[in-house]
């Protein structure tokens, strides 16, 4: 290094999102969005009810949403293919996902058809809590108004979605705050 100035000798790795049998298995289309799931310092994986094969090391977790109508759960530091792949609750393009920071399985879903959709993998890995409709947050999504983002509280009790020109804050039931 010259100047002062340090590098960087971190390797970096490119995912290779093909299956066993060589096929694509990442997401055909745009991705919309990306959200990391970590370990709070000085949980166990036991605690966080995360299975010790899944999170090795710091990567973690990482949702990831697109164009194709999936989601996909992906373990960077255990392969480089999706874990899971989740169709969308809607069949429309998933613009958003992210993890509730107080619920290790739980997450939601933004569709371009204006619904929003909860998952917990501890329930289920194909079916959303909400069902095959979502919640419906913008009745209007055909005029434009699909859901664009969404952003969980602090808390996990609360949610903010975001369509073209509207802002919705949605209070969750007990029942999905509990873990």
């Amino acid at each position: 290094s010259t100047g002062g100035q340090r590098s960087s000798r971190k390797q970096t790795r490119k995912l290779d999102p093909t299956d066993a049998q060589g096929e694509n298995a990442g997401h055909f289309g745009m991705v919309t969005s990306l959200s990391t799931k970590t370990l709070k310092r000085g949980a166990t994986t036991r605690a966080a009810g995360i299975s010790k094969g899944v999170l090795r090391g710091s990567g973690g977790l990482v949702l990831s949403s697109g164009v194709d109508w999936t989601v996909k759960l992906w373990a960077p530091a255990y392969s480089d293919a999706p874990l899971l792949s989740l169709v969308s609750h809607s069949y429309d393009y998933m613009s958003d996902g992210k993890w509730k920071p107080s619920h290790p399985s739980l997450f939601a879903t933004a569709s371009s058809n204006g619904t929003v959709g909860l998952w917990n993998l501890a329930t289920s890995f194909e079916d959303p809590l909400t069902g095959t409709d979502g919640i419906v947050v913008e009745p209007d999504a055909m005029s434009g108004r699909g859901l664009n983002k969404l952003k969980w509280s602090s808390d996990g009790r609360r949610m903010a979605v975001a369509s073209a020109d509207r802002l919705h804050v949605l209070s969750l039931s007990e029942e999905v705050v509990r873990q």
